[in-house]
């Protein structure tokens, strides 16, 4: 599961951010960011846990890895992650840390809602880079399962997750790329017009916070940049899906707006990119901003958060820790705050909270590192400490290395 396309903390976030690979994959477990292994789909997990102790893997002698993909007010989605079958657990909680709903399942992708709900695409195959059988689960806030879909040799992408729709896309076979809404009781689907010559994985996909406006990104064969077909869709107040705009653009990783309406597009100049930009809605040009070859972006209703370094070469891509800069984006592209880590400290790969106004970041040694982007206040906390997200309303969720999920409140002054 990744937050790798997402747009926002709202999407999720996931949502944690195109189909990572299984080296992108471990990459975002050790940087706290959300990743997803297993081996079946299990049913809904209805048992009376106390808060903060999250289901055990059963794998035995299998190196286990902890994390937060999500978290929120209302709730967390929390994992736990092997090397060795059963792979991984995916597991939702409520304010408390009170599991809701659970599965086992080799690699899975979620769009949350209002936590504990969310959209869950599950594959016993945790091979991500191969078409794979599997089933798309809608649950509630109470942990049931209100709409199940189950698909053959596909990848399937959860995008969004509201009370009133579903959205996700799939791509088949031959190559076929499928955006769905179900609002309701009723399905809409568009196919979007590209179809490559092999049924790759998009490199990027996000939606607006209640899926009315869309993006997917299709790798196109080149052999001097990365060239990506680009669409922007619209869905409608009925929930039906329909193409705005599509271009060929060099982009890698787009975050929307939770409104949708513009953009944080990150491109990579080792294959001829041009840096950040910020743009609107079904538009393939916008204004530069800082923080280019970035890792990592995310939008809130006012602020741009981008991390990192993204590199590409000899068939890879990847990430390390090199900077964090937070911009305001109203009025535009007022410069808010930069960061640049030295070697000593890059191992830290931070979080932040829905507004984008606290960061939350663990090093190696278990370190919590807490910021306020406002007040450029700085706390920390020795821990130890796996994994930790700034939570809206002044809460921070923490994650044990032996799989304890936590709230404390933020250490940082200030508002």
């Amino acid at each position: 599961m990744s937050s790798r396309t997402s747009g926002s903390s709202h999407r999720r976030r996931a949502v944690f951010a195109a189909g990572l690979l299984v080296a992108l994959v471990l990459t975002l477990v050790l940087a706290a960011a959300a990743s997803a292994r297993s081996g079946r789909v299990g049913p809904e997990v209805r048992a009376a846990w106390e808060p903060g102790k999250i289901p055990a893997l059963s794998a035995r002698g299998a190196s286990v890895w902890h994390g937060i993909w999500e978290a929120q007010p209302t709730g967390t989605i929390v994992y736990a992650m092997t090397d060795a079958a059963p792979w991984m657990t995916l597991t939702a909680t409520d304010a408390t840390g009170l599991p809701v709903w659970s599965v086992e399942t080799g690699d899975a992708w979620a769009a949350p809602g209002k936590l504990p709900a969310a959209l869950v695409a599950a594959f016993p195959d945790p091979d991500p880079n191969v078409l794979r059988d599997g089933e798309l689960r809608a649950y509630d806030a109470r942990g049931m399962v209100h709409f199940r879909k189950k698909f053959e040799n596909k990848f399937v992408q959860p995008l969004c997750d509201t009370p009133k729709r579903l959205v996700w896309f799939e791509i088949s076979a031959k190559a076929v790329t499928r955006v769905f809404v179900r609002q309701g009781s009723t399905t809409h689907t568009v196919a979007l017009p590209y179809r490559p010559k092999g049924a790759g994985f998009p490199m990027f996909a996000a939606s607006s916070a209640a899926g009315s406006r869309l993006i997917v990104g299709t790798n196109m064969p080149s052999t001097d940049r990365r060239s990506v077909m680009t669409s922007w869709l619209r869905v409608s107040r009925s929930g039906v899906p329909s193409i705005v705009s599509r271009g060929i653009t060099d982009w890698v990783y787009v975050a929307l707006s939770p409104s949708g309406d513009k953009a944080a597009v990150m491109t990579s100049e080792a294959v001829g990119g041009v840096g950040n930009r910020w743009v609107s809605f079904g538009r393939f040009s916008g204004r530069l901003f800082e923080g280019e070859d970035s890792g990592e972006m995310d939008v809130s209703a006012q602020r741009i958060f981008v991390q990192g370094r993204y590199t590409f070469g000899d068939g890879q891509d990847g990430w390390s820790t090199h900077m964090v800069t937070v911009l305001d984006h109203s009025p535009m592209m007022i410069y808010k705050r930069a960061w640049t880590f030295d070697d000593a400290s890059s191992s830290i790969w931070f979080r932040h909270n829905g507004r984008i106004d606290r960061l939350a970041g663990v090093d190696d040694k278990g370190a919590l590192t807490v910021v306020n982007v406002d007040s450029w206040a700085i706390t920390v906390l020795p821990g130890p400490y796996a994994d930790a997200v700034p939570i809206d309303g002044g809460r921070i969720a923490t994650m044990t290395e032996g799989g304890t999920l936590a709230f404390i409140a933020d250490p940082v002054p200030g508002p």
